[in-house]
């Protein structure tokens, strides 16, 4: 019992130690801070689903726009088959094994472990594809960021009257190009290194995949493939931690200095982040599972995916902005303000000796 309370108690000193190296900032906000929501941070990711519905979906088809590239190498591996495409870039004309699902099939003399290892080939493209133009996503999630952001503080659209009828106009497209101005550097710079470590972490596990049909995997593939899902794996969280930060703290923190946020938060609150990034990612992890299912997610997905997954990140982000980032803040904001009275009360008391020994003297 003494056991667990000393490694709780030195559990909880190290994330004190943790939270204090944190880059404090105020919020970038343009508007008033509304307070708590009542009902709690789940019933206000429901509400705003519900009562932003229409340009939710707006967003969403134009981030989708900035992720079509990237769609693009996944559908054509995907409908050219990646076998055939193997084959292809190898420069092979006649097919030598036609697989089916199940990996069993018809041969013409070629070794079926070969061809498996051959048709790798294909999603280590496919792979390579969507790093490169993971970026140019991250120019979209910047405006979809920016104008999630305002439903989150319960801030309002900026919106035009119309001249004619004198009806507020709905400005969520311009907020979300006046977004991707704002931070798209940043955003870019953020999916750019996501893309590398991802591309990596799948690197790795492919080439495990590689060594166990080759029937030469050794210790080197087994570590292969933990590390590989480790990289994915963290690299996902601290991408959950850091993305809400950009918009919500702009121009007040330095990349480096979310960076660091990010990974304090990671560490800190490692089993929260990680049950957020499953409840984020879980519309990507679904489209593995194949058939009637993958049809109804992309549709899904082409419909609300994009800002359901910024719409996950950005209340998790604001809930850590909230109940640890400025409380932190204001706690510093307090302490300096009292020592700015005692140095000024010092200031005007050493004044005043100065000014009674002139008068003695």
């Amino acid at each position: 019992m003494a056991d667990s309370r000393n490694t709780e108690k030195k559990a909880n000193s190290l994330k004190i130690k943790l939270l204090r190296a944190m880059a404090l900032a105020p919020e970038a906000r343009t508007e008033e801070k509304k307070g708590a929501y009542p009902g709690g941070r789940f019933k206000r990711f429901t509400d705003i689903f519900k009562a932003n519905n229409q340009d939710l979906m707006m967003v969403n088809v134009f981030t989708i726009l900035f992720a079509l590239p990237m769609l693009a190498v996944v559908l054509f591996v995907t409908l050219f088959g990646a076998e055939k495409f193997a084959y292809v870039l190898k420069g092979i004309t006649e097919t030598p094994y036609l697989m089916s699902g199940l990996g069993f099939g018809l041969s013409s003399g070629v070794n079926i472990a070969e061809i498996k290892v051959l048709t790798l080939m294909s999603y280590r493209i496919m792979i390579l594809g969507i790093a490169i133009f993971m970026p140019v996503l991250g120019v979209g999630v910047a405006g979809a960021m920016h104008v999630i952001q305002k439903f989150i503080w319960g801030e309002r659209l900026l919106t035009k009257k119309d001249k004619k009828t004198g009806v507020d106009v709905n400005r969520t497209i311009t907020e979300f190009f006046r977004g991707v101005k704002l931070y798209w550097k940043q955003m870019v710079v953020i999916f750019s290194v996501y893309a590398v470590f991802i591309a990596g972490g799948a690197e790795l596990i492919l080439e495990f995949i590689a060594g166990l049909w080759s029937g030469s995997a050794s210790v080197g593939h087994w570590f292969a493939v933990i590390f590989g899902a480790l990289f994915i794996l963290l690299s996902s969280i601290v991408f959950l931690n850091m993305l809400p930060q950009v918009v919500s703290y702009g121009k007040n923190l330095t990349l480096i200095e979310m960076v660091r946020n990010a990974l304090i938060y990671t560490v800190a609150f490692f089993v929260p982040s990680l049950f957020i990034a499953i409840f984020m990612f879980a519309p990507i992890a679904l489209f593995a599972v194949g058939g009637f299912v993958t049809i109804i997610v992309v549709i899904l997905f082409m419909s609300v995916g994009a800002s359901y997954m910024c719409l996950v990140a950005a209340n998790y982000g604001d809930y850590n902005s909230e109940n640890v980032l400025q409380v932190l803040y204001e706690q510093k904001q307090t302490v300096e303000s009292r020592k700015s009275r005692k140095d000024k009360k010092k200031d005007t008391a050493q004044q005043g000796s100065v000014n009674y020994k002139r008068k003695k003297k």
